[in-house]
């Protein structure tokens, strides 16, 4: 879950309640501006970041993506002009995930 600040986090409240009480929903947060208390990530979403914050791919796998384009670019490839989930791209396709482990918003 990436943002500019910890402040622009829509929803945290609510996706840290719904990660304590269900051990497989995991959530990570990334920031481009941290406040000096924050125990996130920093910066752009990474290769690196994807490797240790998300499970490995997997027939029980699920990956939720969605963002502005250049997000989506990076991570997944956006969806197709039809508005189907569209090829398969970016960091999540080198990682070996594939089409019907990940959903596109």
């Amino acid at each position: 879950y990436a943002n500019v600040s910890p402040d622009d986090i829509l929803l945290k409240q609510k996706l840290d309640i719904l990660a304590a009480k269900h051990p497989n929903f995991k959530v990570f947060y990334t920031v481009d501006k941290p406040s000096n208390n924050w125990r996130g990530g920093v910066g752009f979403v990474s290769k690196d970041m994807v490797t240790k914050g998300l499970p490995s791919p997997g027939d029980d796998t699920l990956i939720l993506v969605c963002g502005p384009p250049g997000m989506m670019k990076h991570l997944s490839g956006d969806k197709a002009k039809d508005r189907s989930q569209g090829e398969l791209t970016g960091i999540l396709k080198d990682l070996g995930y594939t089409e019907e482990m990940v959903y596109k918003f």
